[in-house]
């Protein structure tokens, strides 16, 4: 006896098979971020996969550089609130969260402070993927932050997701580099202005 189904029961799990997975991919944050992590990768923009807790100041540019041979980082000198150097890479997302850039702050050619440029629309994402990995954070600050304790200073993140896209960023500051910033009062850079005033990379 052959076995058929019916027209409209074929129609439904065909449109099931179908539709179900595409709104998944439109409609959940998950899905979006997948999605955007595909396009990133299409369009040529490399991801930076890094246990950014395990980070300890002072190791030296190249070695850092030498974990993401992919990416090209672009670098200036002059002053800013971690040192006097700072390299700038576009990259695509950072641990699975679509991003933008990443920046290093360096003494030299050592490392101090890094920044982490992520897309906006991923900042609960980024939070919940934070605490699930370090634990509950402390909240200090105005405007409040959450920060991380880790292996060599701190991790730091908005509490709640910025109003601009440019200021959604993650930040590891290693010890020296929260020296630094306790001794000069700055909050945490998005700019800077090098010794000659011009304005440099963010």
């Amino acid at each position: 006896m052959e076995l058929r189904l019916h027209p409209l029961y074929r129609k439904g799990l065909l449109f099931i098979l179908v539709i179900g997975p595409l709104g998944w991919l439109l409609l959940t944050t998950d899905g979006q971020r997948r999605s955007d992590l595909v396009l990133l990768s299409l369009l040529g923009k490399e991801e930076m996969n890094l246990a950014v807790e395990q980070l300890v100041g002072g190791i030296r540019q190249a070695q850092f550089q030498g974990l993401f041979p992919d990416l090209h980082f672009r670098c200036d000198e002059g002053e800013n609130p971690f040192g006097d150097r700072l390299c700038v890479a576009e990259i695509g997302a950072f641990n699975g969260v679509p991003a933008r850039a990443a920046t290093l702050f360096l003494q030299g050619n050592r490392l101090q402070a890094l920044k982490i440029h992520y897309r906006r629309a991923y900042h609960e994402y980024l939070q919940a993927q934070l605490a699930a990995r370090l634990g509950k954070p402390d909240q200090e600050g105005v405007p409040a932050v959450f920060s991380w304790p880790v292996r060599d200073g701190r991790l730091v993140l908005p509490v709640t997701a910025p109003d601009r896209e440019r200021e959604a960023a993650l930040f590891w500051l290693s010890r020296q580099a929260m020296v630094r910033l306790r001794a000069a009062r700055l909050s945490f850079p998005t700019t800077w202005r090098s010794s000659d005033g011009k304005r440099r990379l963010s």
